[in-house]
């Protein structure tokens, strides 16, 4: 996965990816907190409140 990507996530419908991690632990220090529940076994998507109806979303690699 890649920025600028687009995934369809169960909460928010089809999304824009605009940044991807590697660890959890660095997606939720830079606010990367809302679950989105995207089924997928290489990736988890967060979303971040940008304000009242607007957010962004960044991949995070799974770890094994």
């Amino acid at each position: 996965m890649k920025k600028g990507d687009y995934v369809e996530t169960p909460r928010f419908l089809m999304v824009k990816i605009e940044k991807v991690f590697r660890k959890m632990k660095r997606a939720t220090k830079e606010g990367y907190t809302e679950p989105t529940h995207y089924r997928n076994s290489d990736y988890h998507i967060r979303g971040k409140c940008l304000g009242e109806n607007r957010m962004i979303f960044a991949a995070v690699k799974r770890e094994l």
